[in-house]
């Protein structure tokens, strides 16, 4: 199976956007990745354009010895920007999706999860709620995902704090903590807070949680990654809190100082952003040597989900896995075989690959292709 044609495609939802890598090959087969929130997906797909040259012509079960090919790439400081990262990430989620449908076996097999049937999920309520922050949508969406059975619900309620106003008022977050917690306990509520604290207002937060609802499932990104020192003192103030971080690493070794700080329970790498497959892999079972849980960052679409899915069927200890809940309502439609979700999980289908592929209807209705330096109607 020869490599034939990169692309990249973004589908534009109403309410959604989903950046898809395709890797063709000359029988016809397509892999599949996912680069969503790149920030800036023009970069990226000219980055990949420059890649064609490494890529094409390759045979699809060299996995490894091309992207060894990729990161000896001519610009010595690609692996600290983000647009190059997701670049790789999404062709390295392709690759692998390429070769397990060359070999005719489910992508998770070939990590060594065996005949797994289904993954737990747990509830992202904040993608669908970015355009509607009321207080009666967020009660609307605790209700639905609780009663669709997820693990858990992960609300991110603190939108007023910011990491230099140590005086902002919490009452708005705590009052969202509040609406969510009226549909499940907070021992089933994550609490994301998109790094929004520092020193003085953490402890303030984490005391004022415990006191009015109790212990969360975790307590997720308090503070910008690299606040290593901030983040102890939380950790040695409330160690009956489970913290967790990690999914803005774009590289391995800055997953790796975050694992090894010993300031996160929870570690959650993002297979869009660290450098795919292969690095989500390496570093989880760094990870969980090191004692740590691994739930991996996922609040995209139907590729991401379904690489992510496939990745945390083998993990040791079971984590679930981040669903966007209601994000694009309806986009099991827009897979050729669907997307199973039910009772809050992922059920595998016995497909080789990821397991599903976006529909070419899809692709006209919603999509456009990056040729050239430029956008133009798939």
């Amino acid at each position: 199976m020869i490599i034939s044609d990169i692309q990249v495609i973004r589908l534009d939802f109403q309410n959604d956007v989903w950046d898809i890598v395709r890797i063709l090959s000359d029988d016809g087969a397509i892999g599949w990745g996912e680069i969503s929130s790149s920030m800036n997906i023009s970069g990226a797909a000219a980055f990949l354009d420059e890649l064609r040259s490494i890529v094409i012509g390759r045979n699809a079960e060299d996995v490894e010895l091309i992207m060894q090919d990729v990161e000896r790439w001519e610009y010595p400081v690609k692996n600290d920007l983000r647009t190059f990262r997701c670049a790789v990430s999404g062709l390295n989620q392709g690759l692998w999706d390429l070769f397990a449908k060359s070999v005719g076996r489910p992508l998770r097999s070939l990590y060594g999860a065996g005949s797994t049937a289904s993954i737990p999920l747990y509830a992202n309520l904040n993608k669908a709620l970015r355009k509607d922050r009321s207080l009666q949508s967020l009660a609307d969406h605790s209700s639905a995902a609780s009663a669709a059975g997820f693990s858990f619900l992960k609300c991110t309620p603190f939108d007023e704090i910011r990491p230099d106003e140590p005086d902002a008022s919490m009452e708005m977050g705590i009052e969202r903590i509040r609406t969510v917690s009226s549909y499940a306990p907070i021992s089933r509520i994550a609490i994301d807070c998109h790094q929004r604290f520092n020193r003085f207002t953490l402890a303030r937060m984490i005391q004022r949680v415990l006191e009015e609802f109790g212990n969360p499932y975790w307590i997720e990104d308090t503070v910008y990654i690299d606040d290593y020192d901030t983040q102890r003192i939380a950790v040695n103030a409330f160690p009956f809190v489970r913290f967790a971080a990690g999914e803005s690493a774009i590289n391995e070794m800055q997953l790796v100082r975050t694992i090894d700080s010993d300031a996160y329970d929870v570690i959650m790498p993002d297979v869009k952003f660290i450098g795919g497959p292969s690095a989500v892999l390496s570093t989880a079972r760094f990870a969980e040597m090191k004692g740590k849980q691994v739930s991996i960052h996922n609040p995209n679409g139907l590729i991401a989900t379904a690489h992510s899915a496939n990745l945390t069927a083998a993990l040791k200890h079971g984590q679930p896995l981040e669903f966007p809940f209601m994000a694009v309502p309806d986009r099991s439609e827009y897979s050729l075989y669907g997307e199973d979700i039910r009772d809050g999980r992922y059920i595998f289908n016995d497909k080789p690959g990821i397991g599903v592929e976006i529909k070419e209807e899809a692709l006209h209705e919603f999509g456009k292709v990056f040729k050239n330096g430029y956008w133009d109607k798939f």
